[in-house]
């Protein structure tokens, strides 16, 4: 299994493999899909263990030492930082397959229309 920083580096490889192809070469971008959605797959994975030790978190201080929820959930913002990360990564990913996805889309419509 990936670890967390490999499926974020492999993640920023693709999008700046994206970046740098060309919007007619539709082979490399559905490869760059295929990868791409394959390591959203495995952040998915994290997201979800990273947000069952939040939510761990936040009933710890909320049932054991008596804080409020809104205190519970600071406290557990800065000590899984790890959760406002993947959010925001995977949110700009899944643009970024979007993207790919309507790009693909219309190199198959010029193509079927150009016959």
């Amino acid at each position: 299994m990936k670890n967390l920083n490999e499926t974020l580096e492999n993640i920023t490889m693709l999008i700046d493999a994206y970046s740098d192809t060309s919007v007619n070469d539709g082979e490399s971008l559905n490869e760059i899909l295929k990868k791409l959605s394959n390591n959203l797959f495995y952040l998915e994975k994290f997201r979800a263990d990273y947000k069952l030790k939040y939510e761990n978190k936040i009933y710890e201080l909320t049932k054991d030492k008596k804080i409020t929820v809104s205190r519970a959930v600071n406290i557990a913002e800065v000590e899984v930082k790890e959760m406002y990360l993947i959010r925001r990564i995977s949110d700009s990913a899944y643009r970024n397959c979007d993207a790919i996805r309507t790009n693909i889309s219309f190199l198959k419509n010029e193509r079927n229309n150009s016959k």
